[in-house]
């Protein structure tokens, strides 16, 4: 009887240990299993992208100081859940694992590259960007002197939220660094000068005016010519428009010259000022006997003004008018250094006559000489 007890025993003591190692056994695969699918998947990263810039002026002239803003953006719409399921073959309970990942960048430098633009400010820690969410970064920048189209390089550093890098941003932003405002004569009269102010940029300019130089009068060899108003304001002009601003003329002292008037305009792109190049205008002449080269000069300074060039006072012959009354007008050019150059020449002429004289006389008084030798 205690043989049969002491062999029902063992076997219940060997089922026992085969149940519990296979329990064992079954568990230890499901966690290898559930290691393995950890394994698989890496951590996502935040991303960041160039979502928008903007310039402001829109666009800017050579040596003008602008606000370069960028815009960007996290390309996430919202965080990520990673789920994993531990399935087991024994009769404990399925295992759900949830990992969540908040997505967040952080900005941890930004700036531009510094080549031909000069560059004020940069960032460094600029803040957390969330998912879906954007930020605003402005850069105080300053165009060259020389017309272009210049690409600025703008680069971004971004990690995680655990301080391991992600991916970066290398981003080139094209910047047009162009335009001036033009004032071609329109129409001129004796008694008034019309000008048209020409931008030629690809912005908008404000607060035009445009100034008569000097602020009153214009002096030349001609006279006085006296501008009323002394500056006319145009305002506002979008890019490729025009505008007209209209002088009064009035010449106080009339000369023996071209009179002219000389012009110029000021004007704002942003907060930037700036000045035109100044014009020659040539204000007709009253009399009914123009000098000669006076249609040349106005012709010349229609051409200059069509291709934008100043036009620079021209000195011409001036004529001189006969002062007795009631006789046709005699015209008598003043041509500079004439009498000197007369004068000079006549000497030459006197002293070569003198000279052609003395050889002469010294060839008969050697013939005379010899004639008196012979009658000795």
């Amino acid at each position: 009887m205690n043989e049969l007890k002491a062999v029902f025993f063992c076997l219940i003591t060997s089922v026992v240990l085969f149940y519990s190692t296979n329990l064992c056994f079954a568990d230890n695969v499901d966690v290898d299993n559930l290691l393995d699918r950890c394994e698989i998947a890496p951590s996502p990263k935040p991303s960041v992208m160039v979502y928008d810039y903007k310039l402001s002026p829109e666009t800017l002239m050579p040596g003008d100081v602008g606000v370069l803003t960028i815009t960007l953006k996290n390309t996430h719409d919202k965080p990520i859940k990673k789920k994993i399921d531990m399935t087991t073959t024994t009769h404990y309970p399925d295992v759900d694992t949830e990992t969540y990942y908040t997505m967040d960048a952080y900005i941890k430098e930004a700036h531009i590259v510094e080549r031909e633009f000069k560059v004020y400010n940069s960032y460094s820690s600029a803040g957390v960007l969330g998912p879906d969410s954007k930020v605003d970064l402005a850069f105080k920048i300053k165009a060259p002197l020389e017309e272009g189209i210049y690409m600025l390089k703008f680069v971004a550093d971004i990690e995680d939220t655990h301080g391991e890098s992600s991916k970066g941003i290398r981003y080139f932003i094209p910047v047009v660094v162009a335009g001036t405002v033009n004032l071609l004569p329109q129409e001129v009269t004796e008694d008034e000068v019309r000008l048209e102010v020409v931008n030629e940029g690809l912005s908008d300019v404000n607060n035009i005016y445009v100034i008569a130089v000097p602020a009153v009068t214009t002096v030349t060899t001609a006279g006085m010519v006296e501008c009323q108003p002394e500056k006319v304001y145009i305002g506002k002009i979008k890019h490729g428009e025009s505008a007209i601003a209209a002088f009064k003329v009035n010449k106080t002292k009339i000369g023996k010259g071209v009179p002219q008037a000389v012009f110029k305009a000021v004007y704002k792109n942003g907060i930037n000022k700036h000045e035109s190049n100044q014009i020659y205008v040539t204000i007709p002449c009253p009399c009914p006997c123009p000098s000669p080269g006076y249609d040349e000069v106005i012709r010349e300074q229609r051409e200059q003004a069509e291709f934008g060039a100043p036009t620079a006072p021209t000195v011409t012959p001036v004529p001189a008018y006969s002062s007795s009354p009631g006789s046709a007008s005699a015209l008598k050019f003043r041509l500079p250094g004439f009498g000197a150059g007369f004068a000079g020449l006549s000497v030459v002429v006197v002293a070569v006559v003198i000279s052609v004289a003395f050889v002469f006389y010294e060839k008969e008084k050697k013939e005379k000489k010899r004639e008196v030798k012979k009658d000795d």
